[in-house]
């Protein structure tokens, strides 16, 4: 393992913190780390962080040695997280890329959801340590977002994302963590998670700060996420080290829309549609999204 990551809570049992130090500050997130078996890097969605996933993980922990990252501007992660300077996902991708390299090991599995699945293919692009590539309800958007996306429309159209919009409203600081988990536990969004998976998130979705919990992901960097649509994501599937495998709800919420469906299938990627679930598919099914990144 590379000597710049450091075990948080050394002797714990179950999963354990790491940091890598990388340019710019400092990579954390979760292990389950058996050193024996093929590695697997897994990266989450906008506004969440890699404890929302332990669920899904640890059903994973038997075949992988497992690393979740927190990504800039989420979790535990320290790196600088302007909203003003994103454009596109290439900076997540590039510190992915960045953590892989430090890591130096082969036969890599990248896993992602929604926005991480996006950036693990674009991580992956030009890689030899690559052996898989599993998406799980990744960002499919059309290739013309990209293209519209580096006009000088784009900062005014951008602001007009309703998502983007909810993101800049969005709560950011409690008295306590309890009361965050009381008011998020009687939201929609959150009634058809598994059991304990919110309690999971808020693990380290939430921050101490002056006495009371923050949000790790301030709203105004998840909104700025939201709108970074400048990425050759298709370019990167088209290009993939690996075969792509896709997992997508069928679901009005999905990322992975009909016709990106049929993209995915033309370029040579295997795509499975499951019922019953929506876009946060690894929240409210987590036994079937580790099913589907360990390939069964």
């Amino acid at each position: 393992m590379n000597d710049d990551i450091m075990n948080v809570n050394t002797g714990a049992p179950g999963p354990v913190r790491f940091e890598v130090a990388c340019a710019g500050g400092v990579l954390a997130g979760w292990r389950w780390p058996k050193e024996d078996l093929p590695p697997l890097l897994f990266c989450h969605a906008t506004g969440f962080c890699a404890s929302a996933y332990k669920q899904m993980l640890q059903r994973l922990s038997g075949q992988f040695d497992i690393f979740a990252l927190d990504m800039r501007g989420h979790g535990k992660t320290r790196l600088a997280a302007d909203p003003e300077c994103l454009r596109s996902w290439n900076l997540y991708a590039g510190d992915i890329a960045e953590f892989l390299s430090l890591e130096a090991r082969n036969g890599w599995t990248l896993a992602g959801h929604s926005m991480g699945g996006v950036v693990v293919a674009m991580a992956a692009r030009g890689r030899t340590d690559i052996a898989a590539i599993a998406l799980i309800e990744p960002v499919a958007m059309p290739p013309v977002m990209a293209l519209v996306a580096r006009t000088p429309i784009w900062p005014w159209l951008s602001q007009r994302f309703s998502l983007a919009r909810l993101a800049r409203r969005r709560r950011s600081e409690w008295p306590a963590r309890e009361e965050v988990a009381a008011a998020y536990g009687r939201k929609p969004v959150f009634r058809n998670w598994a059991p304990g998976v919110l309690d999971n998130y808020l693990e380290d979705g939430l921050a101490d700060d002056d006495g009371g919990v923050r949000l790790a992901c301030a709203p105004t960097w998840e909104a700025a996420t939201f709108q970074a649509h400048d990425n050759d994501f298709w370019g990167a599937v088209r290009a993939a080290p690996a075969l792509v495998r896709v997992l997508a709800a069928n679901h009005k919420s999905s990322t992975v829309w009909a016709d990106a469906r049929r993209r995915f299938v033309r370029i040579g990627a295997l795509v499975a549609l499951q019922d019953g679930v929506s876009h946060l598919i690894a929240m409210e099914r987590p036994d079937l999204a580790a099913q589907f990144v360990a390939g069964e």
